[in-house]
């Protein structure tokens, strides 16, 4: 009999990793691999930071990361409500491919991304 478990990819587990670190002001939080709604400890982290965190700035630094959901993009904008709401700044760098263009199509490039968003082939996408 072969056992699954709910909300586990029968593929294999889903590639995510993230750190954290603190330091000039900043708390950045690396984000890498594939960002997705099976992803459950981004929101509480996320929404931590924002509130409590050691730092004035978040900085999601998305430079390794080469997937994006529509679910992880809207935790990410409530991240960014809760922190503006505190007089707190989170932005996003490094961005890149797909999820450079998800942030792109949805308007929030402008809005969250530290630094023009690159999309490797596509050359700078951020560039106006």
């Amino acid at each position: 009999m072969v056992k699954y478990e709910v909300g586990v990819p029968q593929c294999g587990p889903a590639s995510f990793r993230y750190s954290q670190r603190c330091g000039d002001g900043a708390v950045v939080i690396s984000l890498a691999g594939e960002l997705d709604i099976a992803v459950a400890e981004l929101e509480p982290l996320l929404r931590r930071v924002a509130e409590s965190g050691p730092a004035p700035t978040i900085v999601l630094d998305m430079s390794e990361l080469g997937f994006i959901d529509a679910y992880s993009v809207a935790v990410i904008v409530s991240a960014w409500k809760a922190a503006k709401a505190r007089g707190r700044v989170l932005r996003v760098d490094g961005l890149q491919g797909q999820p450079a263009r998800v942030f792109q199509l949805v308007g929030l490039e402008p809005l969250l991304a530290g630094r023009p968003c690159r999309d490797s082939s596509k050359g700078n996408v951020g560039a106006r």
